[in-house]
């Protein structure tokens, strides 16, 4: 789920409390014509559209999806076309007040973003109108009009049609924003690394030219043999351009403080949805900043910290993503007091999103294993994904790992 479906998606919540707002409007005029009122078990759905209404309100301005929440829609629109012909006021209108309630459901489908079930849905809610006229008409004896049920069906049918349209042409229209939106960023990103290695190689050169060209000139100022300052600037020339080599080697360790440094910098997209909070166990001792980690560990770490932050951005349906990073000197879990004490290095990634079923994701695909889990364990790092329905994910990304002599 991207920003722009994110965005879209809370808009709906808000949209559909306030249609709430004019069923119960209407279903409170239909409920002053019934004489004598109806069943006190039947109108505790009144209560219920008010509270479920109020929750998406809620949950629209503080920018939270819930799935779990708009499917109780469903509950209210089925409860209350099936069990009107059992009323007391089944017996003095064939039509229940609440005809319109099917209206109300027609977000479910448009969350679990299905065309299939908002076609059904558009079918089935005024074929349950139908039998529950007719229904309460057979059971409780009370008058039926043939042609307004008919009126009332076709309303409902083309309202809910209308409705379950319109949620899925604009969500065709984010699904495409957000797509671009990506492609920009991963653009951006690309540029941004090009910028910097292009940085790089530009002030080498200049170290380069500015060394060479001192001892060059130096030497071709002193005629006959090669004066001692020649061989001085020639020396530091060497010098420089060895240093830098070094600086370059792709292998070289990386600080656990230029670490945090990279990563910061590799979620900076994100920033607006983050917030870092304290991670700090006081059972271990912190690791010291100048701790180190293999060059190719340190990539691979950001990557996986930066796909985390990037998959909750588009999936979990929040606003929200918590991170944090800790240090930690100790010994491996499950290891022997022969085992040396060693630094490790933690980032968590959490949010209280949708979340998803772990019982889902097959390890065994090319896609995974490629992904930051292999890559950490190739790296001599370890993922730890925990993530449950309506329970949000938590991902926490370690190097080394726990296996005695890590690292």
């Amino acid at each position: 789920m991207g920003p722009s479906s994110s965005d879209l998606y809370c808009t709906l919540e808000i949209i559909y409390s306030l249609i709430a707002v004019g069923l119960l409007f209407q279903s409170l005029a239909n409920i002053s014509e019934i004489r004598g009122g109806d069943s006190y078990w039947y109108l505790a759905i009144i209560p219920l559209l008010v509270a479920h209404a109020a929750l998406l309100m809620f949950n629209g301005i503080r920018k939270e999806v819930s799935a779990k929440v708009v499917s109780f829609m469903l509950a209210i629109a089925y409860g209350s076309y099936l069990l009107w012909p059992f009323t007391v006021g089944a017996e003095h209108s064939a039509i229940p007040w609440s005809w319109l309630f099917g209206i109300y459901a027609m977000l479910v489908p448009v969350f679990e973003e299905s065309p299939r079930e908002s076609i059904i849905h558009s079918i089935v809610f005024p074929v349950l109108l139908v039998i529950s006229s007719v229904s309460a008409h057979v059971i409780k004896g009370s008058p039926l009009d043939a042609t307004e049920l008919l009126i009332r069906v076709a309303y409902l049918g083309f309202c809910c049609a209308l409705l379950a349209g319109l949620a899925r042409f604009a969500l065709n229209a984010v699904h495409e924003s957000d797509k671009t939106y990506y492609e920009t960023l991963s653009a951006q990103l690309l540029l941004n690394r090009s910028r910097d290695y292009a940085k790089e190689l530009q002030g080498f050169d200049k170290l380069v030219h500015d060394n060479v060209m001192a001892a060059l000139l130096d030497a071709s100022r002193n005629p006959g043999e090669l004066p001692q300052r020649t061989r001085l600037l020639a020396r530091r020339a060497i010098g420089v351009l060895e240093e830098e080599a070094l600086k370059s080697q792709p292998q070289r360790p990386i600080t656990f403080q230029a670490l945090t440094e990279q990563i910061a910098e590799g979620v900076e997209p994100w920033n607006q949805r983050l917030r870092f909070v304290s991670d700090s166990i006081e059972k271990y001792p912190l690791a010291s900043p100048d701790s180190t980690l293999p060059y190719t560990a340190a990539r691979a770490f950001t990557h996986a910290v930066t796909e985390a932050v990037s998959n909750s951005a588009r999936h979990s349906g929040t606003r929200t993503t918590h991170i944090s990073i800790r240090t930690e000197m100790r010994r491996p879990f499950n290891s022997t007091r022969s085992d040396e004490v060693r630094p490790y290095i933690l980032c968590t990634i959490s949010d209280k999103g949708q979340g998803f079923s772990m019982s889902n994701i097959d390890f065994r695909r090319l896609g995974v294993r490629v992904s930051m889990i292999r890559s950490m364990e190739d790296a001599g790092g370890m993922v730890t994904i925990t993530s449950a329905p309506e329970k949000g994910t938590r991902v926490v990304v370690q190097w080394p790992h726990e296996e005695p002599n890590a690292g």
